[in-house]
């Protein structure tokens, strides 16, 4: 199953504001869409759209159900950034391509401040596979 289809949807909502006012519904400060999705939506098997949530924000559960009921598509999976792993946020982050940000400047702030913490982390993510590893 491509997602072609649900992604030239969700740009659809991006071109006529209808991503803006879920955005600002929901409390969301940064919409991208990443993964597969972004490098070959026609075999893609899932939209992967990441999300930053203002502090204190609930719903997630309504925002998903509001993305999958705007792309037509129950195969889109969501991030949501904040808190999430350094490797988890680089992933939504760096190469994704931004659809929302409450502020203009967000998304390139966010992107950066991301791929810094993830090579920063690195030496750590290394550490572990030797761990685990038994070196």
């Amino acid at each position: 199953m491509s997602v072609a289809d649900p992604l030239a949807r969700l740009r659809a909502a991006v071109d006529d504001g209808r991503l803006d006012e879920l955005a600002r519904r929901h409390g969301v400060s940064l919409i991208t869409v990443f993964g597969s999705a972004v490098r070959t939506p026609e075999s893609a098997r899932d939209l992967d759209v990441a999300v930053s949530l203002a502090a204190g924000t609930h719903g997630l559960l309504a925002l998903v159900g509001d993305l999958a009921d705007l792309t037509d598509s129950d195969d889109v999976d969501v991030l949501v950034l904040d808190g999430a792993s350094p490797t988890a946020r680089f992933a939504g982050l760096v190469g994704a391509q931004p659809l929302y940000e409450a502020s203009a400047g967000l998304f390139a702030r966010t992107q950066m401040a991301a791929a810094l913490e993830f090579y920063e982390t690195a030496w750590l993510r290394d550490l572990d596979l030797h761990r685990l590893a038994g070196s």
